[in-house]
C-alpha cells in the first residue's frame, strides 16, 4: 500500500518527531500531505533539547516540564506555555505555533514503558496510523558510520514503534549532517521494497517565519531548500552542508522494515531505561 492510499484510508494520524530536539518541527511538513486528505493530525515529539539550550544532558521526563498535562507516565500534552527551567521546549513552541495541543514524549523510562503507554494512547485517541518523523535521515543508520552523532533517540523510537501500524517519514535528505547523500541513497536503494512514496516540503511563509527563529537546523534546512536555497550552508559552527532542492524531499517507508535492518534499534528493543539503552549502544562501540 502506498502513502497516498494510507492517507485516504486514515481518519486520524499521530506524527512523532523521533530524534529529539527539533524533529517535532518536521511533523508540520508531513501533516500537509495528510491534511490534504482530511486526516486529523496530532503532532508529538521526543523532549530532548540540545545542550546549548538545556544544560542537563539527555532526554527530559514529563515531570520535568513545568505545566505539562500528564497523560501517562511517558506522555503529556503541552499547549505552548510550558518551560524546562528557563527554556521553552520546542514541543511547546510547536504547540503555540499550531494553536493546538502537542504530545511530549519521554524516552527516559525506556522502550518497554513507552511502548505500553503509546499503545494505550493510540487506542484511547482512535489513532489509525502512527508516523515516526525523522529530520535528516539518521534513523536509517546502521551504527558504524563515522559521521553519525546521535542515534540513540532514533533507535529507541524505532524499537517503540515497530509493532504499531507505523510509517517512517524522513525529512530533509541529510539535512542534519549525519549521513551523507551518497550513504542515504545507498540505504534507500537497499530499502527499495519498503518505500511507500515521496513528497516535498511545501514552502509556506508562515511556517518559514516560525522555523527560522527556532534552533533546529535539521528542520530549518528543508524549508530553506523548498524556498530555492542552493549552495553551501554552515551550522553549529562545525558542519558545512551542500543544500539543494533535494533537501526538501520527504521519504515514507515501512517502519518495521527499517527496524529489522537496524542492529542498533534491535539492541535497545527490550530496554527499561534510557541509561540501559545508552549502555547497549556503548557496548556495540
Amino acid at each position: 500500500m502506498k502513502i497516498i492510499d494510507i492517507a485516504k484510508q486514515s481518519k486520524k494520524a499521530l506524527l512523532i518527531g523521533i530524534g529529539g530536539g527539533g524533529d517535532v518541527i518536521s511533523t508540520i511538513y508531513v501533516r500537509k500531505l495528510f491534511e490534504r486528505f482530511d486526516v486529523e493530525c496530532l503532532s508529538a515529539g521526543v523532549v530532548w533539547e540540545r545542550y546549548r539550550r538545556d544544560k542537563k544532558p539527555g532526554p527530559r521526563a514529563i515531570e520535568e516540564i513545568e505545566n505539562a498535562e500528564k497523560i501517562y507516565e511517558t506522555l503529556g500534552f503541552v499547549y505552548g506555555k510550558e518551560k524546562i527551567g528557563d527554556v521553552k521546549p520546542i514541543v511547546s513552541q510547536v504547540a503555540e505555533f499550531l494553536g493546538e495541543r502537542v504530545v511530549a514524549v519521554d524516552i527516559s523510562k525506556g522502550v518497554l514503558r513507552l511502548r505500553k503507554d503509546l499503545k494505550d494512547f493510540v487506542e484511547k485517541e482512535g489513532i489509525d496510523v502512527v508516523i515516526g518523523v525523522d529530520a535528516g535521515g539518521d534513523s536509517l543508520a546502521k551504527g558504524f558510520e563515522k559521521t553519525l552523532v546521535s542515534p540513540l533517540a532514533d533507535s529507541i523510537m524505532l524499537a517503540v514503534l515497530k509493532d504499531f501500524n507505523s510509517i517512517l517519514a524522513f525529512v530533509g535528505f541529510g539535512s542534519d549532517g549525519e549521513l551523507s547523500r551518497e550513504t542515504l541513497e545507498r540505504y534507500l536503494s537497499e530499502l527499495s521494497d519498503a518505500i511507500l512514496g515521496v513528497s516535498i516540503v511545501e514552502y509556506d511563509d508562515r511556517i518559514f517565519n516560525f522555523v527560522k527563529n527556532i534552533e533546529s537546523e535539521a528542520s530549518k534546512i528543508p524549508i530553506l531548500a523548498s524556498k530555492g536555497y542552493y549552495g553551501n550552508y554552515k551550522f553549529w559552527g562545525e558542519i558545512d552542508l551542500n543544500v539543494s532542492i533535494l533537501n526538501s524531499l520527504i521519504f515514507y517507508l515501512e517502519l518495521k522494515e527499517v527496524f529489522e535492518r537496524s542492529e542498533i534499534a534491535k539492541a535497545v528493543a527490550q530496554t527499561e531505561s534510557f541509561e540501559e539503552a545508552n549502555k547497549a549502544l556503548n557496548k556495540m562501540g
